[in-house]
């Protein structure tokens, strides 16, 4: 399970392309593809190696104006899902 302390980044192999209103990433190796929503492009997007969830929950505070608990539940609800499906992978903590 994850948790806001929990750093990813796109799955090895990953690629994506943004269309005028989602974000379609493509898993070439598992010969699947997600289509994400606004909300799952910026998460797909902030997941970078660099933040944890909890700063990816931040910027979604910032962008959609909601509260922060439910920004946080969202994020790691969402985060969970894309890791479960293959498209993000955590960082080993060092």
């Amino acid at each position: 399970m994850l948790n806001l302390d929990d750093v990813l980044q796109p799955a090895p192999g990953a690629v994506s392309r943004k269309t005028e209103n989602e974000l379609v990433v493509v898993l070439p190796e598992k010969g699947k593809f997600l289509v994400l929503n606004d909300t799952g492009a910026q998460i797909w997007q902030l997941s970078d190696g660099g933040r944890t969830l909890r700063d990816i929950a931040l910027a979604m505070v910032e962008t959609w104006e909601i509260e922060p608990a439910r920004a946080e539940a969202d994020v790691v609800r969402l985060a969970g899902q894309l890791v479960e499906r293959g498209a993000l992978v955590g960082l080993e903590a060092s």
